[in-house]
């Protein structure tokens, strides 16, 4: 591990790089000239000591520089991914029901009221209408530039909001995993995992705020990495304050992050230029997020309120209670979520939303369900949720070898990060999921409904565990990183194969 907090030993030898470079290296950017006569006595000193370099780290005119190369091949890496992704999010925007997804209907009602109504309807007036208003407002000017075209054509608009964004995660993703030293493989591995794990999928096609506020976290951590190696950085320190901001107007989950933009700051060297970086983050979000939650105080008297106690809602999520929730339940893994993984998959019977699994009152049966597939019915129809459909199966088997290579990394992120007193370079992910995680646990304990334990819920942690699941990969050897990362590409594929509207499954309803 090198002590800069990267995880992956670089593959060249400094003393072999060109002299310009070492010389920007050691200066911190800045090419100090000297003297020909000093250089002249350097070199007969340095002479002997000199590694014997191959002839290919030297860069001959004309010729691409190394780096240059590694970039050239990073941006294709990168590029070829996201067109993939963008075209299957695009057809399945454009070929599937318009209203599959969490809570879709009442995102789009949301919608629907600013458009009429030109007005935030109260936090608590409807079923979605506690969440923050930054999709909504979005929603609102995407459908109505589009709507002269057909409503057809403004859901997919506003459907495309998600893509962009659920696209934009897995960039970052990518970029955290080189910037942390990780391997273009790994880092291409890490991306299309973020990009193609099922839960991503349905949320980049889906009317909700979920890829918004996934994309918008994950911008801020990009900046947050960058404030970690300098907090003085006052331009950083503003980006992150920025997203984080976005991020809290767009979903309450960007409390994730917006907790993670105090890491860079807790340190025992904190001085005035750190102050001022820390106080232009604070403001930089508070301007944002700050009037989303005042009125949410000035009208509910809760900075957070929520509608699931109120009816329709509570009934609606009470059918949904298998049973009580048990200390057990968060203590193990049931392998029978893993063999039917769908809420709706009973043994011996056919697919009925009627159908309860019992195996789902397992916490982490259920979460695992939903992030390798699809848990809760909105894009495998239902009566495909069914012994002899190995689709699910599938996809949870493969999912076991990234997830584990995420988990691995997590914990020893975790342990560096308590070793070392925060001062790793990917401190802020690691806090930032570690929230994540808790919050999730404490929601679930309140909410004793199976639709309360959605995947979803833990996707702004998709970019962190790109740079979680590249560490776990980078701790294990040569021969069983190449098999565990062919194993997490087909992971991916399988997935796109899956959710893919009309390539494995009938399609689903094109909207009219």
């Amino acid at each position: 591990m090198s002590g800069g907090g990267g995880y992956w030993r670089r593959a060249t030898d400094d003393r072999c790089a060109p002299r310009l470079l070492r010389d920007r290296v050691a200066t911190g950017g800045v090419r100090i000239p000297v003297s020909k006569k000093s250089r002249a006595g350097s070199r007969r000193q340095k002479r002997s000591a000199q590694p014997q370099c191959s002839t290919s780290s030297v860069t001959p005119a004309g010729r691409r520089s190394a780096p240059g190369l590694k970039r050239r091949r990073a941006a294709l890496a990168i590029s070829g991914l996201l067109l993939v992704a963008a075209a299957d999010y695009s057809w399945n925007a454009a070929t599937i029901g318009g209203l599959v997804g969490y809570d879709a209907t009442h995102h789009l009602e949301y919608v629907l009221t600013l458009v009429h109504e030109q007005r935030l309807p109260h936090p608590l007036e409807g079923w979605s209408t506690f969440h923050p208003p930054l999709y909504y407002l979005l929603g609102t000017l995407v459908w109505s530039a589009v709507r002269p075209l057909g409503i057809p054509a403004a859901l997919l608009g506003v459907r495309e909001i998600s893509a962009l964004f659920m696209l934009a995660a897995g960039l970052v993703g990518f970029l955290l995993v080189l910037r942390l030293d990780g391997s273009l493989t790994v880092a291409s591995v890490a991306a299309a995992l973020v990009l193609f794990v099922p839960v991503s999928l349905m949320a980049a096609t889906a009317v909700g705020n979920e890829a918004l506020g996934v994309g918008l976290g994950a911008l801020a951590l990009l900046a947050l990495v960058r404030l970690q190696a300098d907090p003085r950085d006052l331009r950083m320190a503003a980006v992150a304050g920025l997203m984080a901001g976005l991020a809290l107007a767009t979903k309450y989950t960007g409390l994730f992050v917006a907790a993670a933009c105090v890491v860079p700051f807790a340190r025992v060297d904190f001085d005035r230029r750190m102050l001022r970086a820390l106080v232009l983050c604070g403001v930089a979000g508070a301007i944002i997020a700050g009037p989303v939650y005042v009125r949410n105080i000035v009208l509910t008297g809760s900075p957070v309120p929520m509608t699931r106690n109120l009816e329709p809602m509570k009934s609606a999520e009470e059918r949904f209670i298998i049973r009580e929730r048990r200390v057990w339940d968060y203590l193990w893994l049931n392998p029978e979520s893993l063999w039917r993984p769908t809420l709706f998959h009973v043994r011996g019977q056919e697919g009925s939303l009627d159908n309860r699994n019992p195996a789902m009152t397992n916490i982490w049966g259920l979460t695992y369900a939903s992030v390798w597939y699809d848990a809760f019915r909105h894009r495998i129809p239902i009566e495909f949720h069914r012994d002899g459909i190995y689709s699910g199966r599938l996809l949870t088997l493969l999912g076991i070898v990234p997830t584990a290579l995420f988990l691995v990394g997590f914990f020893i992120a975790l342990r560096e990060l308590i070793r070392r007193r925060g001062r790793t370079a990917d401190a802020p992910l690691v806090v930032m999921t570690s929230l994540g995680l808790l919050a999730f646990i404490a929601f679930t304990i309140r909410a004793p409904s199976a639709v309360a334990v959605k995947a979803s819920y833990l996707l702004p942690l998709a970019t962190p565990a790109a740079v979680f699941f590249a560490r776990g990969a980078g701790l294990i050897g040569a021969r069983m990183r190449v098999a565990a990362l062919v194993i997490s590409a087909l992971a991916g594929l399988a997935a796109a194969a899956v959710f893919t509207n009309g390539l494995i499954f009938p399609p689903l309803a094109v909207p009219k």
